[in-house]
């Protein structure tokens, strides 16, 4: 697994100290524009960045630490965003849940892959079928490898939205 050396940008307001550089690993090649979760926060990739002296051979970027979320999830009146990262990780669980190919699975599969590739008017009709599968596939990350902070916030909305469903005369 490739690590990289990630630098955050310097902070607007000038009261507030510079944190510092991370290292992480990540299973994919990150490159400009790739957003990954460094401890509770998903940062952007925005820039090259000369390697530090103590890892002369390890890639940097200039790093957002306050990226935007690439999607919006909503199971009732219970609202969720999402991160590139948690998409990637959303995509493989939703193959590995249901390989077969149904309609609920493909109209997922390509709103996630709009939200990947930067849509911002992706709108998917996610309803009964497709939410049930989101939970399955969340309850299959969860067990596999753990969660993003978004994803576990996702998994905790849905289960609300069908606890609410339950109520209803």
């Amino acid at each position: 697994m490739p690590e990289y050396t990630l630098v955050p940008a310097p902070p607007a307001d000038p009261g507030v100290q510079q944190r510092l550089p991370v290292t992480v690993r990540s299973d994919r090649e990150l490159r400009i524009g790739n957003q990954i979760w460094v401890e509770q926060e998903c940062w952007e990739l925005v820039d090259p960045h000369a390697p530090l002296d103590d890892a002369s051979q390890r890639v940097a970027f200039l790093c957002a630490t306050l990226a935007p979320p690439r999607a919006r999830i909503l199971a009732g009146p219970h609202e969720s965003w999402l991160y590139e990262p948690d998409l990637l990780d959303l995509a493989g669980a939703v193959r590995r849940v249901h390989a077969d190919e149904t309609p609920t699975t493909r109209t997922i599969q390509a709103a996630i892959r709009a939200a990947l590739h930067g849509d911002t008017e992706v709108e998917a009709n996610l309803e009964g079928d497709a939410l049930r599968v989101l939970a399955q596939a969340i309850r299959g990350l969860e067990i596999s490898h753990g969660l993003s902070p978004a994803l576990r916030e996702l998994g905790r909305k849905l289960n609300q939205h069908f606890d609410d469903l339950k109520q209803v005369p």
